[in-house]
């Protein structure tokens, strides 16, 4: 082929410079029209990698609303007034995912946070607290959700800056 030529490219003359760009130009053709349809075939792959997580995700969704209807998940407000054992004890909320009733999977805290925070108040006291056991030992003392000017829990949506304040009633715990 016409690549394997040597060409002295400050020697050759204008003619010879624009053949060797044909040459080169036929010799790319079929390798771009290659390129162009395994471009084509990694779309396709890709869509239905896309379109499959998104089935399951839905279904997992799915999957959590059904077991919220039907009572099988606590609240984080019924983890705190329980004396028996919804979530161990011992958990640190890191070990937890916690849930929407919509299936949404959320995070505690802030969305910069590094670990789950719940802040809990007893009016003139704020605590941050990351573990069942403290939940539980405040809760018991009196001490409720949130802060004084924002009662509730924090909860973000992962991998996103979306964050809301909502009832503790309103986040639903299961072991990670």
């Amino acid at each position: 082929m016409a690549m394997a030529e040597p060409l002295n490219l400050d020697q050759a003359s204008d003619e010879d410079l624009a053949r060797r760009m044909r040459d080169i130009m036929a010799e790319m053709t079929p390798l771009e029209e290659a390129l162009g349809r395994l471009r084509a075939q990694i779309q396709q792959v890709v869509s239905e990698q896309k379109k499959r997580e998104r089935a399951h995700h839905l279904k997992s969704r799915m999957q959590v609303r059904t077991t919220v209807a039907q009572g099988q998940m606590p609240t984080l407000q019924q983890v705190a007034e329980s004396s028996n054992d919804l979530v161990p004890p011992d958990a640190s909320l890191a070990a937890l995912r916690f849930f929407r009733d919509s299936g949404t999977e959320i995070g505690l805290g802030y969305a910069t946070g590094r670990e789950p925070t719940v802040w809990m108040t007893n009016g003139s006291s704020t605590a941050a607290v990351k573990t069942v056991a403290e939940i539980r030992s405040r809760y018991l003392e009196g001490w409720d959700f949130g802060t004084a000017a924002h009662p509730g829990v924090r909860m973000h949506i992962p991998n996103s800056r979306t964050e809301k304040i909502v009832k503790a009633a309103e986040v639903f715990v299961r072991l990670g």
